[in-house]
């Protein structure tokens, strides 16, 4: 070939050359294009199976949680407990007990407190004399006031004789508190046993300070007639340093010290009109509870008295005059309790609960009928409590009233006429 034609072919070879090179350039672009769509259906399928996989792998999981979960009928140790899990059994007695007298030993304080609440509610005598043997022995040693409080008090109340060697020596506790609840559990076992140790106790007490354990002292003997202390209240009532609450709780005591002693002294505050007018009101109770019809007349001679006062003055003495009332009608007097009756009229509140604590000591149609009537119908919440109260106290089933009442509103309710029909 001559060099001219190599030269005239020169031109082509590049052209072909360039259009090879941009072929392979672009097939070197497309082949991976090409395989990467061939390859996402099956990726995408991949993906879709492993989903579905761990989905049903979540499923059966959470389907063996839920059948481990689920009680089984034939698996009663995995059926829950409906009513929890108290520490404390709600079965028989010796389940309780059980219970009681572990919750003593190793319980904490609160756990201890609620523990001896508990033994009051066995009903089977002999557990429970168990209980009471374990619970006079622990306070024997016990440091806690409070424990000893609730326990002391739970045997008194429960009138535990067995209880009353140990309860003495309590009175003589490092805490009054505890000292006050031994008298008064001493008082509700009848502890009479206790009476030259509670006369010491009082006669050693500051009588200027109203305490208390010196309240309690008083009670107690009062409940035990110690008549003996009778000198003793006397000079104490004369006495310029005794203070007034405690002059209170002698005067009451009074009334359940039966001796002639006592009504000469009792009668003697009553008629003076320089006392104090509370501690006359006590005095003129205790000695209608002591049954002194011979000082009638001078219970209607106060009264007339009474009457004759500006309202004013009157106002100040309307306590001593419902006792004044209250104690002829306690001395068989039929014309006190109407004027007693009266007293729930009274536009204040405050003479009528007053009236309703002294006339609950009547049980008759009269007064059974009124205290109904405040019961339902006083404008006062307090009265009508009050007057419940004492319904309930002598004997009367307000329950059975309060149904009737309910039908008699319910048939008035009946009879109205239906208004929004009528329009």
């Amino acid at each position: 070939m001559s060099d001219i034609n190599r030269a005239a072919q020169q031109p082509q070879i590049k052209q072909k050359t360039r259009v090879y090179a941009m072929k392979k350039t672009i097939l070197c672009l497309l082949i991976p294009l090409m395989a990467a769509s061939a390859g996402r259906p099956a990726l995408q399928a991949a993906e879709i199976k492993t989903t579905e996989t761990v989905k049903a792998a979540s499923t059966r999981t959470a389907e063996k949680k839920t059948s481990a979960d689920k009680p089984s009928d034939k698996d009663p140790k995995k059926t829950p407990d409906k009513k929890g899990t108290d520490k404390e059994p709600g079965q028989s007695d010796e389940k309780k007990a059980e219970w009681i007298v572990q919750t003593l030993d190793y319980g904490i304080q609160e756990e201890r407190l609620s523990a001896v609440s508990k033994i009051q509610h066995i009903k089977d005598p002999a557990i429970r004399g168990r209980l009471v043997t374990k619970l006079i022995d622990m306070a024997k040693d016990e440091d806690d006031p409070e424990l000893l409080i609730k326990s002391i008090t739970v045997l008194g109340e429960m009138k535990e004789t067995s209880a009353i060697p140990m309860v003495m020596d309590k009175i003589d506790h490092r805490s009054e508190d505890v000292g006050t609840a031994a008298v008064y559990a001493l008082k509700n076992m009848k502890g009479t046993a206790a009476k030259e140790k509670l006369v010491q106790k009082l006669k050693s007490r500051d009588l200027e300070n109203n305490t208390n354990f010196t309240s309690a002292l008083i009670q107690a003997l009062g409940e035990f007639k110690a008549v003996e202390l009778l000198p003793f209240v006397r000079e104490s009532l004369e006495s310029p340093k005794t203070s007034k609450g405690i002059k209170e709780e002698m005067v009451i005591f009074m009334g359940n010290a039966p001796a002639a002693e006592s009504k000469d002294i009792l009668l003697k505050i009553y008629k003076d009109e320089e006392e104090d007018a509370a501690l006359r009101s006590y005095a003129v109770n205790s000695l209608s509870k002591l049954g002194a019809r011979e000082v009638a007349a001078d219970i209607k001679e106060t009264i007339k008295t009474i009457d004759s006062y500006d309202v004013k003055k009157r106002k100040k003495y309307y306590n001593l005059y419902l006792y004044s009332i209250a104690a002829l009608a306690k001395l068989g007097d039929q014309e006190a309790i109407p004027k007693l009756m009266n007293a729930l009229r009274s536009n204040s509140s405050q003479v009528r609960l007053k009236a309703i604590s002294l006339i609950k000591d009547f049980k008759d149609k009269r007064t059974i009928d009124i205290l109904k009537y405040k019961m339902n119908y006083d404008q006062n919440q307090k009265v009508q409590s009050a007057a419940r109260k004492a319904l309930k106290e002598m004997g009367v089933d307000v329950g059975e009233e309060k149904k009737e009442e309910k039908k008699t509103a319910k048939k008035k309710e009946e009879k109205k006429p239906d208004t929004k029909k009528s329009k």
